[in-house]
């Protein structure tokens, strides 16, 4: 009998081959059923690889989302799996949230791309929250964590947990402290849970975590390696304290209009 809720996170080597990645994801919703899991995270890109070539199979792409689906169905578990999709004006860089039945509850598209995401996707408009149970969900991809105005968006629209899909790896080993402390301060300054999910190819620039609403560690990954992570998540323990004290009133006062940024 499943009690508290339960959620874990697949830092997951990501490759470019869509079924072996498929595989890899359907192995982990094994696992995360065996644990009693209600909730699975997987990084950016997991299904479909992250940055994909330009001469995609999207029937595959499309097949390999129907067995997940059915996977994480069977499982009765949510999934959040990140992949690569067709959108109206160009590919998106998206996150799928599967419902327990296995049906699309959910799909976010990265607002903030790199260099990189814009030779490929276009971005996203909309900061949706989603109900998961009895928690309400926002989820962030990779270079969205950079940007503190997001989070703030999901957390006044209720969210109270967040699920943070990445793909920051095989570069960058300095940003290590950096975005670890980012995902740490996101979930502290607003209050809430966040779940990170990383790709786990060496070198990586930051580790999958479960962060609660201070900003400790319920669960952290091991550095450069597949590892999947478990925490038991607690509602009761989401804040309003530092909203409650934030001084709105300065942002509307002329001396301090920004003169470069709105």
């Amino acid at each position: 009998m499943r009690s508290a809720f339960r959620a874990a996170v697949f830092q997951m080597a990501t490759q470019d081959r869509i079924e072996a990645n498929a595989q890899k994801i359907r192995d982990a919703i094994d696992r995360a059923h065996e644990q009693e899991v209600h909730l699975l995270v997987l990084p950016e890109g997991a299904l479909s690889g992250y940055l994909p070539p330009r001469d995609l199979d999207f029937d595959l792409l499309g097949k390999a989302q129907t067995e997940v689906a059915a996977h994480s169905a069977a499982a009765g578990i949510w999934l959040a799996v990140g992949t690569a999709r067709k959108a109206e004006g160009g590919w998106r860089n998206s996150a799928l949230l599967y419902s327990p039945a296995g049906e699309v509850v959910a799909c976010y598209d990265k607002t903030h791309l790199t260099e990189a995401d814009s030779e490929v996707f276009a971005p996203g408009g909309d900061l949706p929250v989603f109900q998961v149970g009895e928690w309400t969900v926002g989820i962030q991809i990779c270079f969205d964590m950079r940007f503190p105005e997001n989070w703030r968006i999901l957390r006044r629209k209720g969210a109270e947990l967040v699920l943070h899909l990445s793909n920051a790896s095989l570069s960058g080993a300095w940003k290590v402290p950096v975005l670890e402390g980012a995902v740490r301060s996101r979930a502290a300054e607003n209050g809430m849970f966040v779940v990170s999910a990383n790709d786990a190819r060496a070198p990586q620039m930051m580790v999958s975590a479960i962060c609660d609403p201070d900003g400790r560690d319920l669960a952290r990954a091991p550095e450069n390696e597949e590892a999947m992570l478990f925490a038991r998540l607690d509602r009761s323990c989401v804040k309003t304290d530092f909203l409650e004290r934030r001084r709105t009133d300065l942002w509307d006062r002329p001396e301090n209009r920004p003169l470069l940024l709105s």
